[in-house]
Order: structure tokens, then sequence, then C-alpha cells
């Protein structure tokens, strides 16, 4: 995870190809290989969605706030890249002014 992190990349499995003069077993093998792709990009794509949703409920209000009155935010909800949600979080949380109590 943290090397896709890095590299800002989704690895995604390669697609089957079929072979113009295939036999009868061989497009039943692609079927089934391209059933098991789709299922794999549907899990893929929930498990984008849960990710996004679990950065942003894990951040503090303040951060929160901070993050959907971005102007990122709208594209982000609508890509839910999870990469660049973290990219917006820690540049915030790292350019805070940090609170002094006055006394």
């Amino acid at each position: 995870m943290k090397k896709c992190l890095n590299q800002e990349k989704i690895f995604k499995p390669d697609v089957p190809d079929l072979a113009e003069n295939h036999t009868a077993h061989e497009k039943r093998v692609w079927e089934y290989r391209m059933s098991e792709l789709m299922k794999t990009e549907r899990v893929l794509a929930g498990n984008l969605c849960n990710l996004f949703t679990v950065l942003v409920s894990l951040c503090d209000s303040g951060t929160k706030n901070q993050v959907e009155a971005s102007t990122e935010y709208e594209d982000l909800e609508m890509s839910l890249n999870s990469t660049h949600l973290l990219s917006v979080i820690k540049k915030l949380v790292y350019t805070k002014v940090p609170t002094t109590e006055m006394s």
C-alpha cells in the first residue's frame, strides 16, 4: 500500500486476450477470466470508496472542515482520489498555525 501511495498508482490486472481463431473452450476460459476481472474491479472500486470515507472520518473536525472547504474537495469527492486527499490533509496539517494560549 505504501508503495502505491508513494508512486500514486493503482495497479490493475491485465485484460485477457481472446484470439480470433478461438475454440469454444478458450472462449469459456476467457469469459470466466473476464467475469473474475469484473468482480475484482467492483471490489477495488468499493474499497477505494471506503478508504476515502475512512480517511475523511479520521480527521478532527477542524481539519475535516478545512478539507471540505478546499477548492479541490468537490473533485476529490467525485473521483474518490484517496492519494490526493492525503496530500491535501498533509498540506493542511503541516501548514497549520499553532494556537497559543494567552494568559
